[in-house]
């Protein structure tokens, strides 16, 4: 009976044995199996085969403490065919975190501190499209910085342009120079000179031969009065006849022609002789009174127009030449010469406007008006005016600095008035203290007609009011507010001291100044 139960042992053994080889398992698993089998059948068979059995299973089963191979290392493959089944771990805790592992390696328990985890890598971040507010902000500030790219070019080579003496720079504001104003420049800057620079003087001869083909004579031609019976219509077709003779300078080679304004007033008809004889019909472009200047026109072309120079670069004891047609026709073309007596020298004219003018011994006659005034180096530096000369003296003669003729004359070639002059907006007549008590008024002033500047008007200046004074300037004669105004732009302000005709009071007001309209 024993015998048998130890047989039936090694069978068992031997399937489990067979087992193991096909289909193997854990060896956790396994173990456990054949000690729990061992243990079963030894309790079954008591004390008969305990040696056997116990010898058979020592045999093939070590200790786990010691250094034997397990029966699957000595598996007949040669090695483990699954090596990560023959070991276990266990994760060690500590303060609620894993901090390293117990590794059962198939002979041996083993601590290890769990190996640092490689860093994640960074999902990469996506490129949100732009906004378009974002986008058109982007695209605002690229066309800001290539703006600024582009001036800052465009300046450096404006000013080189400037420099070189390709771009004249002659005037400011918006009105267009009617002509160009040439600065004096030492004998040591004479390299760097351009083409609105002057070095060198010239001679009289010069002078002369250079500056008399742009100097013409300038006729005026008005209408004989008719005398008519009542009832019968004028005579339109009147004949005109020669009211008047003077000078002018060819401002441009197209046919601009600058003359004096009382050279042109009141004419029906203008004609103009060259110093060749050539004989054209001229139209006035602009008149103003003020400064006694106008500016006429001839259709011709290829004329030979004037240098001028900076009547700013003028001293005292300067040489100067006059060129004109003193006496008219008869006299043209022709020649005084003196000096420079005095600059900036203040002068009212016949119509009580007042001028600073530059002063000269050099002869300047009736018929020399509108003429030119000229420096040693041939440039145009005064318009003379015989209306601004004064009488009983000799050697004492007036021209208007070109400096302050240049932006009138640019304005009344433009747009035939001086556009950017201050006015008071008013039309009227000045009265003087005679006339004024005998219409009822306390004193001399400018007799209000009529009003155009709705600052005038608001501020309760009507028609039949008399303005006595501007600002702190008596007016005393017709002239003198608009004399007083020549300094002032539009938009200034000025107070008035205003006599009402109707309610017999004197009042105070301060109104805007219009801006001239040439009407």
């Amino acid at each position: 009976m024993a015998d048998q139960m130890n047989e039936n042992n090694r069978e068992l053994l031997e399937n489990e044995s067979s087992e193991q080889h096909t289909a193997p398992q854990s060896a956790a698993s396994q173990s456990t199996d054949s000690q729990s089998a061992a243990s079963q059948q030894s309790a079954q068979s008591g004390a008969y085969g305990a040696q056997s059995y116990d010898s058979y299973y020592s045999s093939e089963y070590q200790t786990p403490y010691g250094n034997q191979q397990t029966p699957y290392q000595q598996s007949p493959y040669g090695r483990n065919p699954y090596p990560q089944q023959n070991a276990y771990s266990q994760q060690v805790w500590q303060n609620g975190q894993t901090n390293g592992q117990t590794v059962w390696d198939g002979s041996t328990y083993r601590y290890s501190q769990q190996a640092p985890q490689p860093p994640k890598p960074k999902k990469p971040k996506e490129k949100k499209p732009m906004s378009r507010g974002k986008r058109f902000a982007v695209k605002l500030v690229a066309g800001v910085l290539a703006c600024v790219l582009v001036s800052g070019g465009s300046i450096a080579a404006f000013a080189a342009l400037i420099n070189g003496g390709y771009i004249t720079v002659s005037s400011t504001g918006s009105t267009t120079p009617a002509f160009t104003i040439n600065k004096l420049v030492s004998d040591e800057d004479s390299s760097t000179a351009s083409q609105t620079t002057t070095t060198g003087e010239l001679s009289l001869n010069e002078i002369a031969e250079k500056v008399i083909p742009s100097v013409v004579c300038v006729q005026n031609y008005q209408k004989t009065n008719q005398s008519y019976y009542f009832g019968q219509i004028p005579d339109t077709e009147a004949e005109e006849e020669d009211a008047g003779e003077g000078s002018g300078i060819i401002a441009t080679s197209d046919g601009y022609i600058i003359t004096n304004a009382h050279v042109v007033d009141g004419a029906d008809s203008l004609k103009v002789v060259l110093y060749d004889g050539s004989t054209y019909e001229a139209t006035l472009v602009g008149s103003d009174n003020v400064t006694d200047l106008a500016v006429i026109k001839i259709e011709a072309t290829n004329l030979v127009p004037a240098t001028f120079g900076s009547s700013e670069d003028l001293e005292v004891a300067d040489q100067v030449m006059a060129i004109g047609n003193p006496g008219g026709l008869q006299f043209s073309s022709s020649v005084t010469v003196g000096y420079v007596s005095a600059l900036n020298r203040t002068i009212t004219t016949e119509d009580g406007y007042t001028m600073e003018c530059i002063q000269t011994d050099a002869a300047i006659n009736p018929g020399n008006s509108g003429g030119a005034l000229v420096n040693m180096y041939g440039q145009v530096v005064g318009i003379n005016s015989s209306k601004i000369a004064a009488t009983g003296y000799e050697g004492l003669g007036f021209a208007i600095p070109i400096d302050t003729a240049q932006p009138i004359i640019s304005s009344l070639k433009e747009y035939g008035y001086v556009k950017d002059r201050a006015v008071l907006g008013i039309t009227g007549q000045y009265i003087d203290s005679m006339t004024a008590r005998f219409y009822g008024y306390p004193t001399a002033g400018m007799y209000v007609a009529s009003v155009t500047n709705p600052s005038v008007s608001s501020a309760g200046i009507t028609q039949g009011c008399l303005i006595t004074k501007i600002d702190d300037v008596t007016v005393d004669s017709q002239s003198a507010i608009t004399s007083y105004l020549v300094s002032k732009k539009a938009g200034d302000t000025v107070t008035l001291e205003v006599y009402n005709g109707l309610s017999r009071q004197t009042f105070t007001v301060e109104v805007t100044l219009a801006e001239s309209t040439g009407e």
